[in-house]
């Protein structure tokens, strides 16, 4: 599963401040993580889960191809 900063660069198409553009928090619930945006401060919409969902497997593909870039 994509993390929710990557999927939010996709859908931005562009580099996030994620101290000040966009914040997001994780509140924990029996140890399972669930991540949320709990301020936006950029010009575009926000977008919904289902936008963000839809960019999934392009998040995945672009983490993993990090992930191959970072242990060159």
């Amino acid at each position: 599963m994509a993390q929710l900063s990557t999927k939010i660069k996709l859908y931005l198409d562009r580099e996030v401040t994620f101290v000040n553009d966009v914040v997001i928090r994780d509140d924990r619930i029996d140890g399972i993580s669930n991540p949320y945006i709990a301020e936006w401060n950029v010009e575009e919409a926000q977008p919904t889960e289902e936008q963000l969902n839809a960019l999934e497997a392009e998040a995945n593909t672009l983490e993993s191809n990090n992930q191959v870039i970072q242990t060159r």
